[in-house]
């Protein structure tokens, strides 16, 4: 039900392809259903330093920092996913609070880096955090005890990784007084001098 990929450090489940959680449903028929791929990933040194040491600087610039949908943030980029116009006409039609507006946003969402028939369209090397450890409820509500146990276990491994190399790398990034928005280049120089144990 749940596999751990030890290559990439990702939770993968087969279910994820007809995603059973009503939670991510697409609002209409005529909207894909993409299940949690409706979310907008962002981007941090970490998985910017994965496309450095992979020699993907192009893919950097030309799929990441230069994205169409790309906001660039002083340490990360946040790719928004594709909002299907319908959104705006429905959310019109309601009084909701700015939660409950992104809860149903979800509802017409498409991650930019959607592929039909396949999924998550990135190298799993460059996927951030919340893509390669996330488990919906609908599927987690049906793992025994030991299951959930291994679940938390593999979630926690990936979260300690990405948080121990931003916080160390961060801290000298912000003594440099470099953002993403005015320094990236000598960010991914630094990045490339960097060796991860």
């Amino acid at each position: 039900m749940i596999n751990w990929d030890p290559i990439y450090k990702q939770l993968l489940s087969p279910q994820c392809k007809q995603c059973p959680d009503p939670y991510f449903a697409p609002y209409h028929d005529a909207l894909p259903h993409v299940g949690c791929c409706s979310h907008s990933p962002a981007f941090g040194l970490f998985e910017i330093y994965k496309m450095v040491k992979a020699g993907d600087q192009t893919f950097f610039w030309e799929q990441i920092y230069h994205h169409e949908q790309s906001e660039v943030q002083e340490l990360t980029i946040t790719v928004n996913a594709h909002v299907h116009p319908l959104f705006k006409e429905v959310a019109s039609k309601h009084s909701l609070s700015p939660q409950e507006e992104e809860d149903l946003k979800l509802s017409f969402s498409v991650c930019s880096f959607f592929v039909r028939g396949k999924g998550c369209g990135l190298h799993p090397d460059y996927k951030n955090k919340i893509c390669r450890g996330f488990i919906c409820t609908a599927i987690e509500d049906q793992l025994d005890n030991q299951q959930r146990h291994d679940l938390a276990h593999r979630a926690r491994e990936i979260r300690q990784e990405v948080e121990t190399f931003e916080q160390q790398h961060q801290a000298y990034i912000k003594q440099k007084g470099w953002s993403f928005q005015t320094h990236m280049e000598d960010i991914l120089d630094y990045l490339m001098t960097v060796n991860k144990t």
